[in-house]
């Protein structure tokens, strides 16, 4: 399949435009977003909270501010800041370690998923700190709070993995795993600069024994292309790996027969960051894998627009709940999808709220 049509790409700049602002709205006073709601009903909401998704969902703002070149505007930029701002009051320091580190705790444990998506946060407001945001929104200076959670993440390497659970009080190691922890922790460190040997290792074996590619990980796939172009990694070996994680996501499509619009939009997410990658770094990809992604993506993404108004993305054909990680996967599809093509922040429209 070729390109998309220059509509699309205005449709994709729009959608990031309008879920950017969505979010912005959705943020209190305290810098706690509005979690969940009814569909086109903010005023209402619905119960729940999650830090991981918090962060995550400021990754895909800032990203909208850095990437596709969108002006925040004053409201934009305030709520950023009170949204940060927040998840740096999670941020504490765990006595069990000896080197100087930052955890972000939340109900009394630590996942290492969390640390991973504060540092991916972290990455991008930085890079946003020219259009206006304060930089007094952690608990110490910018590269020393980076450099905190990066000495947590190392810490954590166990073997040729990381742990992913522990309790604040007292180290205990938690019995819980998650099928993404471990891409975020990757990503947030790779996005960071982080290339301690220890890290690299790790990346390695995972790839090498296909940590991942079962569950079709967006995060693995952020992971190992952040890796391919950072040339962190053997290029033959996560060449490799990217090529079979994207071979399972077009081959085995199971995932779209749930109606749900998030677990189709992470696979978007993983085909699109994979063809961002084939655009920055051309001709190491065969032509028949990056047309079957792309195939794959227009899919995908037709699917996922059944789910959407005004910013908003809901859960599914049978629950009409949006939530600020399904408007962040949703429209970090779209924004990745725009990039893929080349897209420009100077060609997009600067629209504040």
């Amino acid at each position: 399949m070729g390109d998309l049509h220059p509509t699309a790409d205005a449709l994709a700049a729009e959608i990031v435009t309008l879920s950017f602002s969505h979010l912005a709205g959705l943020v209190r006073p305290n810098g706690r977003f509005v979690y969940a709601h009814p569909a086109g009903h903010p005023e209402t909401p619905l119960d729940g909270y999650n830090m991981l998704r918090h962060c995550g969902t400021l990754w895909f703002m800032l990203r909208a501010v850095n990437d596709l070149g969108l002006d925040p505007g004053p409201v934009g930029l305030r709520a950023l800041e009170r949204a940060v701002r927040y998840a740096g009051g999670k941020l504490d320091r765990p006595h069990w370690i000896a080197t100087p580190s930052l955890a972000i705790v939340t109900r009394g444990a630590v996942k290492t998923g969390g640390v991973g998506l504060m540092l991916v946060m972290l990455s991008e407001y930085r890079l946003a700190l020219p259009t206006g945001l304060s930089p007094d929104v952690m608990p110490l200076p910018f590269d020393d709070t980076i450099a905190a959670l990066q000495a947590y993440a190392l810490a954590q390497i166990e073997g040729d993995d990381f742990l992913h659970k522990r309790g604040f009080a007292d180290g205990a190691v938690l019995p819980f795993r998650s099928d993404y922890y471990t891409g975020e922790l990757l990503l947030g460190l790779f996005a960071t600069g982080c290339t301690d040997p220890a890290v690299l290792r790790v990346a390695e074996a995972l790839m090498a024994r296909g940590y991942g590619i079962a569950e079709q990980s967006h995060w693995m796939a952020y992971a190992a292309c952040e890796a391919a172009e950072r040339g962190l990694t053997d290029p033959a070996m996560v060449r490799g790996y990217i090529i079979r994680l994207m071979t399972d996501i077009v081959t085995n499509d199971a995932y779209r027969a749930r109606r749900h619009s998030t677990p189709i939009a992470c696979r978007s997410e993983a085909l699109t960051r994979f063809l961002m990658l084939n655009t920055r770094q051309p001709g190491h990809f065969d032509p028949a894998l990056v047309t079957a992604c792309k195939t794959a993506l227009h899919q995908n993404l037709a699917l996922q627009l059944g789910w959407y108004s005004d910013g908003q993305f809901w859960k599914g054909d049978e629950d009409d709940k949006v939530q600020i990680d399904y408007i962040q996967h949703n429209a970090t599809a779209f924004l990745n999808q725009w990039l893929a093509q080349g897209g420009k922040p100077s060609a997009v429209p600067r629209r504040g709220n």
